[in-house]
């Protein structure tokens, strides 16, 4: 289970931009609804999180 309270700062693999990942209710990529296609590039291409306009992007695809 991860703790609500961490904070990650991280580096976005897609982009390089900086970002924190909060791992709770009020993280940067809540409200973002993958499709499928986001959903299976990400599996296979990353193995962390990306910052949301990454996700967007992706997702808009």
């Amino acid at each position: 289970m991860v703790n609500a309270n961490i904070v990650n700062k991280k580096t976005c693999p897609r982009c390089g931009t900086s970002f924190v990942c909060t791992h709770d209710p009020f993280c940067q990529c809540v409200g973002i609804r993958l499709t499928e296609n986001a959903r299976e590039y990400l599996r296979t291409h990353y193995s962390d999180c990306l910052c949301r306009s990454c996700l967007e992007e992706i997702n808009n695809r």
